[in-house]
């Protein structure tokens, strides 16, 4: 079983193919010295390599009206993950892109898809939409502006999301019976899945530290991964990176933009908090945001000071039962403090929503505006 874990987590995981100067070229970058503080923290808590790049296997295109969409399956020692790189139609390569991480949302059958897929045909993602996005396509929008937008799967979701072979593993005979006796990527079939893989969640945290990590360092490394083979690419403006993420997307925005200054304007939606205010209540999160003893060393708003002084964008809901809002605020004014003494207060802003944990159309078109204005020549 062993052998099937690691399959499925990637022996890049394992610590001993891991860099372990990882924080090395970024120390001799740092322009502040509260930077380099949290680097040398931050590398005992997370098991990352910088280098780390998807080889392309193959590419599917799929031309619409407005957009051609890539779909890229890549390699990384020897597993398989999916992302989509759709351009506009509207503007001609190098392209300016913005990479959007996708969310949670207790959907795992999907991951990229819920950003841009038609759902005429697929009523859970037409109501998680409902629920999350005002029922919107919403990376279209980015199109429409003629910017690229890349989006990968993550892992636990999609492409990567978890195998047969190890729900079998966990699952009672019954449950796994009904669930390969629908037709796979029917409705039945999806609400299933999502329904299991959301009670495995904690079997395979325990199974992923007994591999010898945490849950975010596979989930960066594989975003990190994604982006290095994405700036590989000659159709890539790479002076125009922008990345974003709605709730889980939003932490992997966080780390991902904090590691990698290639990506010049960052937009973190509703996943900004102190979790050290949040005692008693972080139970409400999914296990893939939980660091091993992250707040006896640093918090959130510490990663976000490594991205200083590139432009960061922090969208916050008032209403968001996740998170609670003196935690939320002290988040944004913490790192208001690192811009500040920075001296470029002005490429910090945040702003709060009255609304529930969502990415609703309102902060769409904030969101969409910000990126754009930020990410031209």
């Amino acid at each position: 079983m062993s052998n099937v874990f690691e399959e499925y987590f990637g022996i890049h995981n394992k610590p001993h193919y891991l860099n372990q100067q990882l924080t090395y070229d970024i120390l001799q970058s740092c322009n502040f010295e509260f930077q380099k503080n949290i680097l040398e923290k931050l590398q005992s808590l997370l098991y990352l390599s910088l280098d780390l790049c998807f080889t392309e296997k193959s590419i599917k295109e799929n031309f619409n009206e407005n957009f051609t969409e890539e779909l890229i399956i890549g390699n990384l020692s020897n597993i398989e993950s999916e992302a989509v790189f759709l351009k506009p139609v509207s503007s001609n390569p190098p392209y300016p892109v913005v990479v959007v991480l996708h969310d949670h949302g207790g959907f795992y059958y999907w991951g990229k898809e819920r950003i841009f897929m038609d759902d005429t045909t697929q009523p859970f993602l037409r109501e998680y939409r409902e629920k999350f996005y005002s029922s919107k396509r919403w990376a279209l929008d980015l199109l429409e502006k003629g910017v690229a937008v890349f989006c990968p799967d993550a892992f636990y979701f999609g492409k990567r999301r978890l195998p047969q072979e190890l729900i079998k593993t966990f699952v009672d005979n019954g449950t796994f019976k009904e669930l390969i006796g629908f037709t796979d990527g029917s409705d039945e079939f999806i609400r299933l899945f999502n329904r299991i893989s959301s009670e495995l969640e904690g079997i395979i945290f325990k199974n992923i530290n007994l591999y010898g990590t945490n849950w975010p360092s596979i989930l960066i490394n594989e975003d990190i991964a994604w982006l290095n083979y994405l700036l590989a690419r000659e159709d890539v403006d790479k002076s125009r990176i922008g990345c974003m993420g709605f709730s889980l997307g939003g932490f992997r925005t966080l780390f991902l933009s904090a590691l990698k200054r290639e990506i010049k304007v960052s937009i973190i939606i509703a996943f900004m908090s102190e979790f050290s205010k949040m005692l008693g209540q972080t139970a409400r999160h999914t296990f893939m945001v939980h660091i091993p003893g992250f707040t006896r060393f640093l918090d959130l708003p510490d990663i976000a000071a490594l991205i200083v002084p590139r432009k960061l964008f922090v969208m916050q809901c008032n209403e968001d039962s996740l998170f609670p809002f003196d935690a939320m605020k002290s988040a944004v004014d913490k790192i208001e403090e690192y811009y500040k003494e920075a001296g470029c207060r002005d490429n910090f802003l945040y702003k709060f929503y009255p609304n529930p944990h969502q990415f609703n159309s309102y902060m769409q078109e904030d969101a969409i505006n910000y990126i754009f204005s930020n990410i031209q020549k």
